[in-house]
């Protein structure tokens, strides 16, 4: 089975290798005896005709303007493989991109593509560090976060982790949903929580009636995260979860 996958305008949105996601999900696939590709797309003549997973990575807060700039013209492209059942995994400035519409520091309104339903807000305060929780299968998950602002979810809409700590950072991050992940974790984001690189890549592979097969290498991945996450857990120090 030959897996597309889309890296969007990773030249823009690919700060603290948040553009890897695409790569570590190629390589979980590979490893499952399927073959997986990646493509960059910063322009709709670079676009593939069939996308089964789009990543888009994040930005810094000066990469905003000409990250929505560049979406523009992909819009149609990206709403085309929507259409079609592909997947969206977006971190950070990107999630908030691809939702409904964000503020800038300088208060300025700007539309975003409309695929998560989510307005995120980058006035306000920086958090960087680390955040632990929860995710909404109850399973341990963890990243870096350097994000402002905040992201609130429209009524109905299911968080991906629910946060133990720190106590300064709000209370839960992300949105899943319909062949949908978002979230603010880098480290990256499906490195630390492979979990949600096996919920993407098992759901594509089977719903182009294929098997997922896990292999050792899936293991030794999932093994070496839960210690990395268990480290991130002490130095905050949850003594549950």
């Amino acid at each position: 089975m030959s897996i597309v996958i889309a890296s969007l305008i990773p030249d823009i949105l690919g700060l603290n290798g948040s553009s890897a996601n695409a790569e570590i999900l190629a390589e979980y696939l590979r490893h499952a005896g399927h073959d997986a590709s990646v493509t960059a797309v910063s322009t709709p003549e670079m676009a593939p005709s069939n996308v089964d997973v789009l990543c888009v990575g994040t930005g810094s807060g000066s990469s905003v303007g000409p990250a929505a700039t560049a979406l523009i013209p992909l819009a149609r492209v990206i709403g085309k493989w929507r259409d079609a059942g592909a997947w969206v995994c977006a971190v950070g400035t990107g999630w908030d991109l691809l939702g409904q519409s964000v503020v800038t520091s300088q208060g300025d309104t700007l539309p975003g593509a409309g695929i998560f339903a989510s307005r995120a807000d980058h006035r306000g305060e920086r958090f960087s560090g680390e955040v632990y929780g929860l995710d909404h299968h109850g399973r341990p998950s963890a990243g870096y976060v350097n994000q402002v602002g905040h992201v609130v979810l429209e009524a109905g809409e299911q968080p991906l982790v629910t946060v133990s700590s720190p106590e300064s950072y709000p209370p839960s991050d992300g949105v899943v949903g319909d062949r949908l992940l978002a979230t603010r974790f880098g480290g990256p984001a499906l490195a630390l929580n492979p979990h949600w690189a096996q919920d993407i890549a098992q759901s594509v592979v089977e719903e182009a009636g294929g098997e997922f097969q896990r292999d050792d290498f899936h293991d030794r991945v999932a093994h070496h995260a839960d210690r990395a996450r268990e480290l991130i857990k002490a130095r905050l120090g949850v003594t549950a979860g």
